[in-house]
Order: C-alpha cells, then structure tokens, then sequence
C-alpha cells in the first residue's frame, strides 16, 4: 500500500543531564528483554530526550472515573508501546485523542508498563472489566513482554511464585480467547490487534513477526489466528506499521528511537504508530469508530493491503 509521507521534524543530538540519565536508565529498567542475538540490534542514533512539539499537549485519558456514560468509550489494553510513558518512550495509544471526536466517544488508555496477558489479568483487566458496558470497545494488544506459554493451545504450566505459591501458565492464545470472552460477556467489542514493531531490520526489510521462543511462531501471528478462529474484529498494527517503515527506510526509522532502545519509540514515533491503527479500523467493514473520528482522523487513509 502506498502511505502519504509523514512529515516529522528533523532532531538534533542533545547532551545527556544527569537528570535525563536519570529518567531513561528507570524507564529503560522496565524495557521488555530481546531474544534476539546482539548484533542485531541497532546501534547508537540521537541521544535523549525527544523535543516533539506534540509533547506539549494533552494525552490520551487514563481515568476510567470520568468517562461520560452517555457515551461509548474505546478502552486500550496492552504494554508500555501503548501507555502514555515519557518522551523517548511514548505509547501509540496516548496520541489517539488527537484523532477522535471526544464529544462522541470516551478514549480510555488502559496500557501498563511490563505487561503481560497474565500479569494484566490478575492486576489491571478486571479494572477495565468492570468499567465497560454494552456497546464499548476494548482493544488487546500483548506480547512484547514475555510469561504466557508459547502458541494458542491448551497447555499449562505451573510456575512457582514467591512464598512458594504457584500459578498455572496458559498459552498466548489462551489468555487472548479469555479477554475476548470476557469483553463478549459485557456486551462489548473486542479488537484484537498485533504487535507494534522493534528497531530490527534484515536485507532492508524491518522485523514484522516477533518470535517469543526461536521457532515456535509468534506472538502477532497467534493473535492473527484467535481473532479469526473467535471472528474478533482484528487490526493488523504489525504489517501496517511494517509497511509504513520499510517505505521510509531504516535510516528515517531510526530517529525514533534514542540511543539504543530498540522497542519503545519517542513521541514522534508514536504518532507513526497511532495513525497505523487508525488506518487499520478504518480498514475493518462497516466500523461504527469511524465516525467517531474528528477532521484529522478522518484524513487518514484506510489501510489497503
């Protein structure tokens, strides 16, 4: 598909504070580990902290106490690549207010750092559970944090917990068939939706499929496969983001991401991501959010494989 250029501002090296070593080295300390061999990854590119002008305004709500009931609201569930996070570590979903026309809809990001399906589950899922009424969405999207078994079977695994507790581990698709049913049960609209992408590139091409264990599949394609064997609305982030990366190249992408982070983008990487999952909703048949969206969002052009 073609993608109209996205027009960011040109950033410039700044020198590192000890204030700003501060900051990045505790956000750094919650990055998902990377299972992939070190000289992939990237190398060094700018230095903290990103100065996108998008910065100085609002984010995307996180409260789930001010929601208007006489609204819809479209809740985020995911990881730190969706959560509001800081400059050099902004989460796609915190840019979606600039999107949506917030008198029509409520815009609820519900995304935690370090996440994953079983940790939200016990923590922050019923939270949200208990928040959505008949007629709301709610998007999933996990698995750049590791902890569900691999696959989308029926498998468990007892893993042993402080105090000698134990817990029973289920697949990846397991935990994602449960949060569909869950949302289902509430009258909701589940909306699956596949990976954000990491800074990983081979031959030109960015790594569009994350592969929790070396040869097992990964975690986009098994939530390809629930959303379609469930019949859940599903919008494919990974490849429209991988299609919208590999059309600026690997030297555009790179300014994205501060010094060697690899997985979390800065604001103006985050706005790339957020307007890929709004092509992608608008890409899904008769989707009653899109007119929802205000003027801006309304401009982007629906995904077309």
């Amino acid at each position: 598909m073609q993608f109209r250029r996205f027009s960011l501002l040109a950033r410039f090296a700044m020198t590192i504070s000890v204030l700003g070593c501060t900051t990045i080295a505790a956000a750094q300390s919650q990055t998902q580990p990377t299972m992939r061999n070190a000289a992939t990854r990237p190398t060094a590119r700018r230095g903290p902290i990103s100065s996108s002008p998008r910065d100085k305004l609002p984010f995307t709500n996180v409260s789930m106490t001010n929601l208007n009931p006489a609204l819809p609201t479209l809740f985020i569930t995911g990881d730190s690549t969706a959560a509001t996070g800081d400059p050099d570590h902004r989460g796609w979903a915190a840019i979606l207010v600039d999107y949506f026309d917030t008198t029509k809809i409520n815009l609820a990001n519900e995304g935690v750092g370090g996440a994953r399906f079983n940790s939200y589950q016990a923590t922050k899922w019923p939270q949200v559970m208990n928040a959505v009424k008949p007629g709301d969405y709610v998007v999933i999207e996990f698995g750049h944090n590791s902890g569900p078994l691999p696959g989308i079977g029926e498998e468990t695994q007892e893993v042993a917990g402080r105090g000698g507790a134990t817990t029973t581990m289920h697949t990846h698709g397991w935990y994602l068939r449960k949060f569909i049913a869950d949302v289902r049960a509430k009258q909701g609209i589940p909306i699956v939706s596949t990976l954000t992408l990491r800074n990983y590139w081979k031959d030109g091409k960015v790594e569009r499929l994350k592969e929790q264990t070396s040869g097992k599949g990964g975690m986009s394609d098994w939530s390809r496969q629930v959303a379609a064997q469930e019949k859940a609305l599903l919008v494919d982030h990974s490849n429209i983001i991988g299609d919208i990366y590999d059309a600026m190249g690997k030297d555009a992408v790179a300014k994205f991401f501060a010094g060697t982070e690899y997985l979390h983008t800065d604001t103006d990487g985050a706005i790339v991501n957020c307007e890929a999952f709004i092509a992608g909703l608008k890409a899904i048949p008769d989707m009653p959010l899109v007119n929802d969206l205000n003027e801006k969002g309304k401009a982007i052009e629906a995904y077309k494989k």
